[in-house]
């Protein structure tokens, strides 16, 4: 059995092997449009000093950056923050002071590519992980009371351990509660190898127009913030915002801010998106893999689900719920085709979304202008086309979260 590095190396290695094929899908990635939205929550988020021009963020890169691509994001993010030329975009902001990653395995991951940016692992770790670990400028988030309690029992290397404290402020899902703030105090002053570099929390409500319960989850933080910053006087990080929790960043006691979904030029909230000016930075390209004539009364897909009213084109591509086209979009979606003179063609899906293969129609006007090996556009990066992330989502009863994230990262991901 290979360890995880062993076979993180084997995936490194075979990725710069040359193939002698062109891939069928690609998943193009925009560098100017990801530091556009860096920017824009830049202006919001809070500032590590007074005098600072811009907020400071912290990326959250968590499942795979929440589906774009791990490592992808990642280099074009710490080039950003090597200050090296990013697509024309300058900042007057502190540096990214940390990538927020879910687990260790990730930090391994982002190390044995190469990733050199301090990391911050927000999910569970496993406590004589968190004891034995010798990644560089890492540190780990301390979930519960348990976690803390059991870390501190472990006889470790002697290395100090940066650590992040999160704080339940009424998520009630991970954290230590108020009433445990005492004896999570005493532990960490007690035992010298925990180094408090952070503490966290984080809001369950942001998105909802009424804002009186986040409020309440401020009061309980903002409290809990001031005594850990008189508790541990070098304490370096104090982060709350998620990314709809940027809408309250003046009322919160904090100093940088986690930014997730919005990085991704993503969110639910259509009015918050619109008055931050998000700009989606993925979109997924294909090709026309079959082309066939229907004619009317004829069917086409598992289920026969779709019956064709009059003589009709369909084609092919190679992309189906495996590659991130919820099977939902049946019957329901859109894609667009270019034709052989650069003209777009929205063309419905029809019949049932399969596991490799969707079939679409091509419109009367427009079928002897798109062939096989025509270009698809499957995922666009527009968010008022029908195959936005955004109109995926609507169109399929879910968030734009969970389209994003089924994107496959054996997927080629191409940055623009």
């Amino acid at each position: 059995m290979k360890s995880p590095m062993e076979y993180l190396r084997r995936l490194k290695r075979l990725s710069r092997e040359r193939h002698p094929y062109k891939p069928l899908i690609t998943v193009e990635l925009s560098r100017e449009r990801l530091l556009h939205n860096l920017n824009e929550f830049r202006a919001i988020a809070p500032k590590m000093r007074p005098a600072d021009a811009a907020g400071c963020v912290a990326p959250v890169l968590k499942s795979n950056a929440y589906g774009h691509g791990l490592f992808e994001i990642a280099g074009i993010l710490e080039e950003e923050n090597r200050g090296e030329s990013v697509g024309g975009a300058t900042f007057d902001a502190p540096p990214i002071p940390f990538f927020v990653v879910d687990s260790y395995f990730e930090a391994v991951a982002l190390r044995a590519r190469g990733i050199k940016t301090a990391l911050l692992i927000v999910g569970y770790t496993r406590p004589e992980t968190i004891v034995s670990s010798r990644l560089k400028h890492i540190a780990f988030t301390i979930t519960s009371i348990e976690t803390l309690q059991s870390a501190s029992k472990i006889t470790g290397s002697g290395r100090t351990i940066s650590l992040h404290i999160k704080i339940d402020t009424g998520m009630h899902r991970q954290g230590i509660v108020p009433a445990e703030i005492d004896e999570a105090i005493t532990l960490l002053r007690k035992h010298q190898v925990f180094s408090v570099e952070g503490i966290l929390t984080h809001f369950s409500d942001a998105d909802n127009p009424d804002h009186s319960f986040t409020e309440k989850q401020i009061a309980v933080w903002n409290d809990i913030a001031r005594r850990f910053k008189t508790e541990f006087p070098s304490l370096k990080y104090i982060h709350a915002s998620a990314s709809d929790g940027h809408r309250f960043a003046k009322k919160i006691e904090a100093n940088v801010s986690r930014l997730g979904i919005g990085l991704y030029g993503l969110s639910d909230d259509a009015n918050f998106a619109q008055k931050m000016n998000l700009k989606p930075i993925l979109q997924m390209k294909t090709i026309v893999t079959g082309l066939k004539k229907l004619k009317s009364s004829e069917t086409t897909g598992y289920g026969n689900v779709f019956t064709a009213w009059k003589d009709t084109t369909i084609a092919t591509i190679p992309v189906g719920y495996f590659e991130g086209l919820n099977r939902k979009l049946s019957n329901n979606g859109a894609v667009i085709a270019m034709t052989d003179t650069g003209g777009r063609v929205t063309c419905p899906i029809v019949g049932r979304v399969s596991m490799n293969i969707t079939t679409i129609e091509i419109p009367a006007g427009d079928a002897s202008r798109i062939h096989v090996g025509s270009p698809v556009i499957a995922i666009s990066d527009n968010v008022s086309d029908p195959n936005s992330i955004a109109s995926i989502a609507k169109k399929s009863g879910t968030i734009t979260y969970e389209i994003a994230v089924h994107i496959p990262a054996h997927l080629k991901r191409i940055v623009v």
